[in-house]
Formats: structure tokens, sequence, C-alpha cells
């Protein structure tokens, strides 16, 4: 007559666990929660940024515009607004930068899962809002 004693009953459930199904057949498992992307592009003709990227998928995400005018003074939050994804996790948005109207000012734009999950974070510098039109090209000496 043998006697099981502790170790091999840890022994045995852990072998039985190795070898049992986890799952239905053909069950599919539940996506690991995904990381966050962003891209920043100016639009041309407004002072603005399109946002586009990926987060995880029914998850609430948070884009957010901070502007950096000098290194002597803090950032400044420019905007902060609620962006949905859609059903494969991709997002787009255009959020104004009106309170950062000057040439050479830095925004960095922060997109976030909420309620603190992973985010994702881009800079751009503030350039002007449209492209060169022939006034432009006459010298400052003749105007």
């Amino acid at each position: 007559m043998r006697v099981i004693n502790p170790p091999s009953i840890a022994l045995l459930a852990a072998v039985s666990a190795l070898i049992a199904p986890i799952g239905a057949p053909g069950a599919v498992a539940p996506a690991a929660p995904s990381g966050v992307t962003v891209t920043a592009t100016r639009v041309v003709g407004a002072e603005a940024v399109t946002i586009t990227g990926n987060g995880p998928v029914a998850q609430p995400l948070e884009a957010a515009l901070y502007a950096t005018f000098s290194r002597d003074l803090p950032d400044v939050l420019l905007s902060r607004r609620a962006v949905p994804t859609d059903a494969q996790g991709h997002y787009s948005a255009t959020v104004p930068i009106a309170s950062a109207f000057f040439s050479s000012a830095i925004v960095t734009v922060v997109v976030r899962s909420l309620p603190a999950g992973p985010s994702a974070r881009t800079t751009f510098l503030v350039g002007v809002p449209n492209v060169s039109a022939p006034p432009d090209d006459i010298p400052p000496s003749v105007r």
C-alpha cells in the first residue's frame, strides 16, 4: 500500500494543470491590453493639430495638449478632450492649439488610456498656419 504525501500531491496538481485544457475548443482568449500610439500633424490653414493612432478597444482615451513657451515658465495646458476609438482601436481627432499661437512654441501631445492606463506622447513646433502665398514673397523693403 502506498501513502500519498504532500509533495507528491503538489506534483500531481502541477502536472494536471499543465495537461488540462484551459478553455473550450475554438475559444478565443481575450486580447491583452495594448499600448497607445500617437502621431501629430499640423493642420494647414488653422491653429490646430490632427492626432491619430491606436489604443485599447472599448476603453476611453484622453488627449491633452501642453505648450512650452520658455524654460522660465511652467508648461501650459492648452486643451484636454476625450477621444473615442473604433472597433479596431484606431482613433483620429482634430484639436485646436489656439493659445499657443506664436511660432516656435513647443506643443506636447499626450494620449492616455483611462483610468491610469498606458500613454504615448509626441512633440512638435508651432509654425505659421498657412503655406507661403505670393504676398509673403515680397521683400519687406518694398511693402
